[in-house]
């Protein structure tokens, strides 16, 4: 028994060794697998941020220009670029590597840098180990200087296409960046402060954020050896970008803004021109004198933009026709109880006289027979009363009216003659389109589509349209503005042999200004002239703003001087588009 017992005690130790080997072989299985996917894991799954970290630390990226291109309707290029050169140290390689350094190209380096600018002293970089880059920006001459310098370790140079981004209202600059400066009180010192935020989510500056923010920039790439040279710059292009396609085109952009720096127009601070193809709603041009200031054609900031004066007169003389409150073709006569200023005293005009001569009086007696909310109604369907393009610092219209259910007989005059509502240049282009379009409504763009680098789309832009007015009201008020041009106020923006219509205005306004210490109100004046015209087989409509014009003694109508300032900058751009 005890032999068995033996026997089968020995059977049970191999077994048992057996069972830990087998154990053992398995552990050792699951660790070579276990690094086997380790393995495969870093060399498919993780092998492009490893090579990354690892190219990062002997190569060097300099990015340079637009994240995207900005380009007209037809692909050129809108943006305004600058060729800037920079030579930069590493501050770490640089005291680190250049011991053995040739003294001679050492002395080169600082000397030329110390002669170009002597704040740029290398001897002040000494004890800097941050490991920040210190960028200095040279001329051309200075850069051909130090580019053959190549044995200095942790010094390179190179040339970089910038964008230059002075003129900051300049709508093309308003676009492409996505902050602005937010000014708040600071709840300490108690002083207006600015902090350079983004704008609103639902902006149009946000849209293109958004569509772009996973772009590239172009980068000059350098290679970096252990020892800290640096080898000659190679251009890496990006791609896959998504661009942004505008609407306006360069040819008249340019024209337009050459006219409103004319000699002529010196005297006036801004002027902003919108000119726009009727038929889709797309902005081929949109300007102003001074890029420096507020964008005049987005509406000056806390204003809900400007008064429109008689320009406001087309939507009096469409919401009457339009609602059969008045009657084409009814003679209506000057009342000596209101405007008695008015030169016409007795005498009778249709609408389209009373449109043509620009009557306050006959107009504020139709605002009495249409009514306010009528003139409301009409103003609102149009977007007058909110953001076109959705720009984040675009005004939107506004009436300045105390009670908008129950207006006063003075209220409605007013607003009937374009002085108690405040609307911006880009709004009142829907004056003349609604009209040349048949009464159709048709939203501005300035978005013609978001292409790739072969100007393929990848997303158009639908204009929003919406009708207004009955044909037959639009076809009635399109011939009361082309009188307007041929025998009105607004001769000035007449051309022989083109069939153009318009409305000018001028509007008057009061503003506290300091005049030798004191606060004195002053009368003030903006010009305006809106119109339609046909160029090379197109329907256009356009506007034209000046602001603050000086009021001159010519004897006529209130809105003389719309038509003396506006209308004149109205037709050289027509003239120009040919």
């Amino acid at each position: 028994m005890s032999g068995r017992n033996n026997i089968f005690g020995y059977s049970n130790q191999r077994s048992e060794i057996k069972k830990r080997t087998w154990m053992v072989m398995g552990v050792f299985t699951l660790l070579f697998c276990f690094l086997i996917w380790r393995i495969m894991n870093y060399m498919y799954f993780k092998s492009e941020p490893l090579k990354t970290m690892f190219n990062s630390q002997y190569t060097i990226d300099e990015q340079y220009g637009s994240l995207y291109s900005l380009t007209d309707c037809s692909g050129r290029d809108l943006l305004n670029y600058a060729v800037n050169y920079y030579a930069i140290i590493d501050p770490v390689d640089y005291l680190r590597f250049n011991e053995y350094t040739s003294k001679y190209d050492m002395q080169a380096l600082t000397i030329t840098l110390r002669n170009y600018d002597k704040s740029y002293d290398l001897e002040k970089i000494k004890g800097n180990g941050n490991g920040e880059k210190i960028r200095y920006k040279i001329d051309e001459v200075t850069y051909n200087k130090l580019k053959d310098i190549k044995k200095v370790k942790g010094f390179y140079t190179y040339v970089a296409n910038d964008v230059i981004k002075d003129k900051n209202w300049k709508i093309e600059n308003v676009l492409i960046d996505p902050k602005y400066n937010k000014e708040h009180v600071d709840p300490v010192s108690k002083k207006v402060v600015s902090d350079y935020v983004f704008k609103g989510a639902d902006s149009l500056e946000m849209e293109i954020y958004n569509k772009t923010k996973n772009n590239n920039y172009t980068k000059i790439r350098f290679a970096k050896g252990v020892n800290g040279e640096i080898a000659a710059g190679k251009i890496i292009n990006p791609k896959d970008n998504v661009n942004v396609r505008l609407t306006l085109d360069k040819e008249i952009q340019d024209k337009a803004y050459a006219i409103l720096h004319e000699e002529i127009y010196k005297k006036y601070s801004q002027i902003g021109v919108v000119v726009m193809e009727s038929s889709n709603g797309k902005i081929r041009a949109m300007v102003q004198k001074d890029d420096n200031a507020y964008n005049a054609n987005l509406g000056y900031p806390s204003t809900n933009g400007a008064l429109p004066g008689s320009i406001f007169k087309v939507i009096v003389d469409e919401a009457g026709l339009d609602t059969n409150k008045i009657d084409n073709y009814k003679k209506y006569t000057i009342s000596p109880k209101i405007f008695p200023e008015e030169p016409f005293k007795g005498e009778t005009f249709t609408v389209a006289e009373a449109l043509s001569k620009s009557s306050n009086n006959i107009f504020a007696q139709l605002g009495w027979k249409i009514g306010f909310k009528n003139i409301y109604d009409y103003t609102e369907k149009q977007g007058m009363l909110r953001k076109v393009l959705n720009i984040h610092q675009e005004a939107s219209g506004k009436f300045d009216v105390a009670d908008l259910l129950n207006p006063t007989d003075g209220d409605t005059s007013q607003t009937a003659i374009g002085q108690n509502v405040r609307i911006t240049p880009l709004e009142a282009m829907s004056i003349p389109n609604t009209i040349i379009n048949n009464g159709v409504y048709v939203q501005p763009s300035i978005i013609d589509a978001y292409v790739n680098d072969d100007n393929k789309i990848l997303g158009e832009i639908t204009p929003k349209n919406t009708t207004v007015l009955k044909r037959e009201t639009a076809e009635a008020v399109k011939l009361h503005m082309m009188d307007v041009v041929n025998k009105g106020t607004g001769t000035e923006a007449s051309i022989k042999g083109r069939d153009i219509g318009g409305k000018t205005g001028t509007t008057t306004y009061y503003v506290n200004k300091l005049v030798n210490g004191k606060k004195e109100s002053q009368k003030c004046s903006d010009g305006w002239f809106v119109g339609f015209f046909n160029s090379n087989g197109k329907n256009y409509s356009m506007v034209v703003y000046v602001n603050n014009i000086e009021m001159s003694n010519v004897k006529g109508v209130a809105d003389e001087e719309g038509g003396g300032t506006a209308a004149p900058i109205f037709r050289k751009v027509v003239k120009a588009m040919k």
